[in-house]
């Protein structure tokens, strides 16, 4: 039976208390602010002093602070988790970060015989207090494995993405595409302004017009029958249509400056040549 432990009781960190206090399973949690402290109390979790004393009672932790450098403080700085942890304790670092980071936490909590996986979550503290949330692993697949259990006691789904570090890339890969769209919808919006159409107009236009998601479709776009991921362009949208909105923006004297890079890309992916205007 696991003892679970959680350094970082901000916004993320005590939705997935308050999702474990569902289960009827108590964890002992530390944060450096002191009302982040004080939240997690109030959805059951017993509070401790530092990060070694979170360790020193626990055989999970769950590591949900924000920055690379807040998982390497809260790890391996002083009262760090690793200064508590016993061997066979394994370490869930649950924060959006570079791999490189995970692989450096890694290789220390090695020293100590601690084990460590990357666990990232999809959603926001709303989802995760609705327990909508999935997470990506990366690492041992028998560190997963044993993981498994209580990642389903604070979420819908836990998928496993491969080596050390592959929830990280995952984690940006997902995060990469979700923001790219609102960017893109936002340089649209700023050629359709400098020709004169009201934003809110073309804004609506857009929804009511827009196409089914690229996600559920991407069979028609992406050939996996050979060694190497080939785009599949077809017909005028990546060639003409969207060098030619690149062209009318420039010409306009729109800020598209994501835009550009994407005609150029579609112009090289679909092995066309760039209208003039």
């Amino acid at each position: 039976m696991e003892t679970i432990g959680f350094v970082g009781t901000g916004a993320m960190g005590t939705a997935l208390l308050s999702r474990l206090r569902i289960a009827r399973i108590c964890a002992t949690a530390f944060d450096l602010v002191p009302d982040a402290l004080e939240r997690a109390k109030a959805v059951g979790a017993e509070p401790a002093a530092s990060a070694k004393a979170v360790a020193q009672r626990s055989t999970l932790i769950d590591v949900v602070v924000r920055t690379d450098q807040e998982v390497l403080d809260c790890t391996l700085g002083d009262d760090g988790i690793f200064e508590g942890a016993s061997p066979g304790t394994l370490v869930l670092l649950h924060s959006t970060i570079r791999p490189t980071t995970t692989k450096q936490v890694a290789q220390a909590a090695a020293d100590k015989r601690v084990y460590v996986i990357d666990a990232c979550m999809t959603g926001v503290p709303s989802v995760a207090r609705d327990g909508g949330l999935t997470f990506l692993v990366g690492g041992q697949k028998a560190l997963f494995n044993r993981a498994k259990p209580h990642l389903l006691s604070m979420g819908k789904d836990a998928i496993y993405m491969g080596p050390l570090g592959s929830g990280n890339v995952t984690k940006l890969i997902k995060n990469l595409v979700t923001a790219s769209e609102a960017l893109i919808i936002y340089e649209a919006i700023q050629i359709g302004k400098a020709a004169g159409i009201d934003y809110r107009a073309a804004l609506e236009l857009l929804k009511k017009t827009q196409s089914e998601p690229f996600l559920n479709r991407w069979e028609n776009r992406f050939d996996l029958s050979g060694p190497e991921l080939k785009f599949n362009s077809g017909a005028n949208l990546y060639d003409k249509d969207l060098p030619l909105a690149a062209d009318v923006g420039k010409a306009l004297g729109a800020d598209i400056p994501v835009t550009k890079e994407l005609a150029e890309l579609g112009i090289r992916l679909s092995g066309g040549a760039k209208p003039s205007v």
